[in-house]
């Protein structure tokens, strides 16, 4: 980690000088385009003489001053909006509670004939941030505050935003949602799913079918001036249907040979999925956004985030990798620092959907149980903004107890004892230099028993990945992961066949996606793995283990209302360690149609053949047999917002 953040720093210093020794800016630099966008939306005239030059060599100073002007012209405007909405806000009655609705209305129409111009100046300040990045020295000669400006902008948006919400306060939005899902079997075989079912026997389609339904109200608007709030309500039983929702995030134990059972259809019940307000404070002289209520939490792959629990039905709210919490959150926001500090539990519901918000701890082949309340803090940092150049650093950390007396098990094999709470560690960079995208994430699960760690080795993780656009169309990612045998922190990090949070497997990944045309694109992604041989023969896997994955798709446009995809994942083990070399296959080809309905219906249809040989190895034969196994889903999902 220490070798990490001094490349990090390394980087950072480079790119700054390199900045510093660039005296002249040729001609084709994108800075030259970003002047030209500030002359077309009337902000500047031309150049620093007023003229256009784009084929000559241009200095730094020179550029600085044309942005120079640019920030004085835009902080003008600022000032001569900001006293009209002044003048509206301060009339008699009008921006004030008792406002008329007529009286409203015309203070409303007085402000829409100032939006376009402030969506201008927005966008003038965007750009103006890309140059001053790169020409922060020589605008610093000449006095020019460009975050000053930015927060300008912002609350003046947010001003704006407050009083054209006052004609419509509150909103509703609502979606219904239909689906049905179905499996048979092949040549009489069984199976596992992707969402770790086993597939009837039978291999009649209808003896297997279920059939769910879900209402989804969400309600949103300004409570007052300062406070805003929004409130999701669903009525349904997709949600029993799905019981616990995180149960295809992990399957323990791999090595039962018993896949889990299919979901049940319920009866029709009402939850409320999110209900929180916002309201901004001021603690010191900063402005502080508090959240208190039901909210959604998400940090990243490999600290906190929540695997879609249902691989086969179209149901977008669950697939958005949010947790629904009860609790509060504070969001600090210092330009190039962002802190976000909270403390929630995992929201609970009712009975009927049992532990169906549950919050695991858990991997594919290591449990401990589910968090009860955690509290921690997230912060982010731009260590470089730019369009062409940026680089941002974030750090995690949250500790959740997971009750009394908890027992951590890894293949089914206790591990340790009286474990009560865990913490998460997690370090990241994103960064974008010379056309490359560059991501490293670094996460840790410590397991304690009080203040005792009992667990603190062999549990963390390490994905690094670098990136290539050649153009619009066509573009390579490559990287390297290792997850560590008792890393169990509650994110959600991909699925290798139906074995959903992989562990215990290190090794290189690669993928190209490439858009052939408007209406067709393929991509393709490859992971080739082994284990890490940090635990005893039977006990995980080992260095002569390999795994290799492979996923392939194509999306095509078949006219302005028809879609179709086909998808194939292939996985191919070699197993060494447990006896005589075996190699199972597990096969997973997926169609999928898509059928628009219009701007807020969609149909959308799924069917999928799984074929697996477990070539006489139980633990990894993809089904209940130890050889053949065989079967295939359909679903089908329609969905109306509204």
């Amino acid at each position: 980690m220490k070798r990490l953040l001094i490349a990090v720093a390394g980087l950072s210093l480079t790119t700054g000088l390199t900045f510093a020794q660039m005296r002249d800016v040729p001609p084709g630099h994108w800075a030259y385009q970003s002047i030209e966008q500030l002359v077309q939306l009337g902000i500047i005239e031309g150049y620093p003489d007023g003229t256009f030059r784009p084929n000559r060599t241009m200095t730094r100073a020179e550029f600085a001053q044309a942005i120079a002007r640019a920030y004085r012209n835009i902080d003008e405007r600022l000032r001569a909006l900001n006293a009209r909405i002044e003048e509206i806000a301060n009339r008699p009655g009008g921006g004030q509670a008792g406002t008329t609705d007529e009286q409203a209305r015309r203070d409303i129409e007085a402000l829409r004939r100032d939006i376009e111009e402030l969506k201008r100046l927005n966008e003038a300040v965007q750009t103006l941030q890309r140059l001053a990045q790169t020409f922060q020295q020589e605008l610093s000669s000449l006095g020019v505050d460009v975050d000053t400006l930015k927060r300008d902008m912002a609350s003046l948006r947010a001003r704006v935003e407050a009083l054209e919400g006052k004609e419509d306060r509150f909103k509703m939005s609502g979606d219904l949602t239909f689906g049905v899902f179905g499996t048979h079997s092949i040549d009489g075989k069984s199976v596992f799913t992707k969402n770790s079912q086993r597939i009837d026997l039978s291999g009649k389609l209808l003896e297997s079918i279920s059939v769910v339904h879900e209402l989804g109200l969400t309600f949103s608007g300004q409570i007052n001036d300062e406070v805003s709030g929004s409130a999701t309500f669903i009525l349904g039983n997709y949600l029993p249907y799905l019981g616990d929702a995180t149960k295809s995030s992990y399957f323990l134990p791999p090595f039962a040979g018993v896949g889990k059972p299919i979901f049940t259809v319920g009866n029709t019940d009402i939850v409320i999925w999110e209900a929180f307000v916002k309201a901004p404070i001021n603690v010191f002289g900063t402005n502080v956004n508090v959240t208190v209520g039901r909210f959604p939490a998400q940090i990243t792959g490999y600290t906190l985030k929540r695997g879609a629990p249902d691989y086969y039905l179209n149901f977008a709210r669950y697939k958005d990798g949010f947790f629904r919490v009860d609790g509060g959150a504070l969001d600090f926001d210092f330009d190039t620092f962002r802190l976000n500090l909270w403390a929630a539990q995992p929201a609970n519901f009712n009975s009927t959907l049992g532990n169906g918000m549950s919050i695991p701890i858990a991997n594919h082949n290591s449990a401990l149980g589910a968090i009860e309340q955690f509290a921690g803090a997230r912060l982010e940092f731009d260590a470089i903004r730019g369009e062409d150049n940026n680089l941002s650093i974030g750090a995690t950390y949250f500790a959740a107890g997971v009750g009394a007396n908890q027992t951590f098990t890894n293949f089914g094999n206790p591990i340790a004892t009286g474990i009560d709470r865990v913490d998460v560690f997690g370090a990241d960079i994103k960064a974008k230099f010379a056309g490359f995208n560059i991501g490293v994430e670094y996460a840790q699960s410590d397991l304690l028993r009080d203040d005792t760690r009992v667990v603190k080795k062999e549990n963390w993780v390490l994905d690094a990945n670098i990136g290539y656009n050649f153009s619009e169309n066509f573009g390579i990612t490559a990287g390297y992961l290792e997850v560590r045998p008792f890393f169990v922190a509650p994110g959600s990090w991909g699925m290798v066949g139906y074995l959903s949070k992989p562990s215990d497997l290190r090794g290189f990944y690669a993928g190209v996606n490439y858009q052939a045309s408007a209406d067709l694109k393929v991509n393709v992604t490859g992971a080739f793995l082994e284990g890490t041989g940090r635990r005893p023969v039977g006990q995980g896997y080992q260095k002569n283990d390999e795994v290799i994955q492979v996923l392939a798709g194509i999306d095509y446009r078949l006219s302005d209302r028809w879609n179709l995809s086909l998808g194939y994942e292939g996985v191919y083990w070699k197993i060494s360690s447990f006896g005589p070399q075996v190699k199972p296959v597990w096969n997973y080809f997926t169609l999928g149609v898509g059928y628009n309905l219009g701007e807020n219906a969609a149909l959308n249809v799924l069917y999928q053949i799984i074929d697996t040989d477990g070539k006489g190895f139980l633990p990894l034969s993809g089904g209940p047999s130890a050889n053949k196994n065989s079967g295939a889903a359909v679903a089908t999902t329609f969905s109306v917002k509204f």
